[in-house]
């Protein structure tokens, strides 16, 4: 794993979670190993997106956030997927966002060890 680079993404997601405007306002993460691979949540109780900004979340330079670039989340999904994992967002409007990353574990023949 690239851990310069899965902390860049990981920034990028709960520095979003972060900023979410929101009255009384939280941020989990969670960390669920499991069998296969190592799951990651990150919920805020935010503003939520809307529908516009759920379907171009990972379209460089999108962005509704003022002095934002449009590229946090873009450059988190490209990280995610060059480690073969996948990235999930879920928001709804008033109630907040989800992000869910799954990223497989290596066998230790992948990673070279072993007979």
């Amino acid at each position: 794993m690239d851990g310069f680079q899965m902390q860049r993404a990981l920034v990028n997601l709960i520095n979003n979670a972060i900023e979410a405007p929101g009255n009384g306002q939280s941020v989990a993460v969670s960390v669920i190993p499991g069998k296969n691979s190592l799951r990651i949540a990150i919920k805020d109780n935010g503003a939520g997106m809307d529908s516009e900004t759920a379907e171009n979340i990972f379209t460089p330079f999108y962005t509704r956030k003022r002095g934002g670039t449009g590229l946090g989340m873009s450059i988190a999904k490209k990280v995610i997927d060059s480690h073969h994992g996948r990235i999930n967002v879920s928001s709804k409007t008033g109630k907040g966002t989800a992000v869910t990353i799954e990223l497989p574990y290596k066998s230790a023949a992948k990673r070279g060890f072993g007979s």
